[in-house]
């Protein structure tokens, strides 16, 4: 394992790491809550999703739980089960905070794109249209001069 990675080179207390575990816990509860969903529920979905995987109630209790006397604590997520949480919740809201800012404004660009893309294609059938129509007329006029 690359040490640089390894969650044991940071101190549990880090700021930065309770803050981003309090954001993790609080949008995968916040998910499984707007789903209508336990943890049962979702870990028989998400065992399901990854090809039978073993995922169990008390994992999901892990990822949803405080540490011991109400202090936040760690939150060791796999990257794996991410696409698998959203699915199964119908919530998206995880993978967006994990994309970042930057990527994030990129999928709102697409959506925004996707919006729109049936005003869209009618303007193009609008203007293809507008084109034969056109040429259907220059090529009358041209009938006519010869005649």
């Amino acid at each position: 394992m690359n040490p640089n990675l390894s969650t044991e080179t940071f101190p549990k207390t880090d700021p930065v790491i309770v803050k981003l575990g309090i954001e993790v816990r609080d949008l995968l509860t916040e998910a499984m809550k707007r789903a209508g969903k336990n943890a049962k529920e979702v870990a028989k979905e998400m065992s399901e999703r990854l090809g039978g995987r073993p995922i169990t109630e008390s994992m999901i209790y892990q990822l949803t739980r405080n540490g011991g006397q109400g202090q936040p604590r760690e939150v060791r997520l796999p990257v794996t089960w991410v696409a698998a949480f959203c699915e199964t919740t119908g919530d998206d809201r995880l993978q967006r905070w994990l994309a970042g800012p930057r990527l994030l404004e990129l999928i709102r660009l697409g959506e925004c794109l996707h919006s729109i893309e049936p005003i869209l294609g009618q303007m193009h059938s609008a203007a293809l249209k507008l084109i034969r129509e056109t040429r259907a007329k220059k090529a009358g006029k041209k009938r006519t001069r010869k005649a």
